[in-house]
């Protein structure tokens, strides 16, 4: 009875050593899904035509997190933009109302670094957005103006009701987090609204269709009268159309140093 009981204790012990080998043999001969969480942050799904990858794609290589401190109270304000190119040089585009103290005191971050703010270029309170001048982003993909905004037709195209847009953002400052929606309506002539969701953080995030077109910037979520009262309607989205933006601002700004990686 004891040799038995020790053969089969062996060839339990040989089984399991062997399975392990196997196990080891597989991770260490394939791919390893963990890596996926760190190799390529602009991993789309296949679920999605070619055109509308490239438009996630392009989303998430652009975006941006900014940073700003408030000189008189120390007030740390969080929201997203999008980085672009235009005449040979780099500038992010954000909102206004997350821009609390000056230049000095405003950072671009993505990936773990800060990068300086050099100048703000242009600040218009009542279309709510900024131009922020930067250098060059490492890791970072800029959309180029006008070369990556609707021309001409794909306006309306771009602005028709339920046409399909993504953004990428930080809302409650995690992220690049990317979301869908689509246009549902418009206020004034001024601003569109989408179907998403949106939360702190995630303003000036840029807003693109699935041609991959800027079409504007993430302001601000929509606070209406719910049967509990006044409520925040995450999911409804107020947006500032890009042809609001004097991209032309950016034409006869005096060069700077190149930012610097903190």
């Amino acid at each position: 009875m004891k040799k038995i009981l020790k053969i089969s204790a062996s060839a339990l012990l040989i089984s399991l050593v062997f399975g392990l080998a196997v196990i080891s043999s597989y991770f260490n001969s394939n791919y390893n899904p963990r890596t996926i969480l760190y190799e390529r942050e602009t991993t789309v799904s296949k679920h999605y035509p070619l055109s509308h990858k490239k438009a996630i794609e392009s989303s998430r290589q652009s975006a941006v997190k900014i940073v700003s401190v408030s000189m008189d109270s120390l007030y740390l304000s969080f929201s997203s933009g999008t980085y672009f190119t235009a005449f040979g040089r780099y500038f992010v585009v954000t909102v206004h109302h997350g821009l609390q103290g000056p230049c000095s005191l405003t950072q671009i971050y993505h990936n773990g670094h800060y990068y300086d703010c050099k100048q703000y270029v242009k600040i218009d309170p009542e279309n709510d957005y900024a131009i922020i001048e930067v250098g060059r982003l490492p890791d970072r993909q800029p959309i180029e103006i006008p070369k990556d905004m609707p021309k001409r037709n794909q306006w309306k195209q771009a602005y028709s009701i339920l046409n399909e847009i993504v953004y990428t953002g930080y809302p409650n400052s995690i992220g690049p987090l990317t979301l869908k929606g689509h246009v549902i309506g418009y206020a004034s002539r001024t601003y569109l609204y989408i179907f998403s969701y949106a939360y702190a953080g995630a303003s000036g995030a840029g807003v693109f269709n699935k041609e991959g077109k800027y079409m504007g910037y993430i302001i601000a979520i929509d606070v209406g009268e719910t049967e509990f009262g006044m409520d925040v309607l995450e999911n409804v989205i107020l947006v500032g159309p890009s042809f609001n933006i004097d991209w032309a601002s950016t034409l006869d700004v005096p060069p700077l140093p190149n930012a610097t990686t903190k």
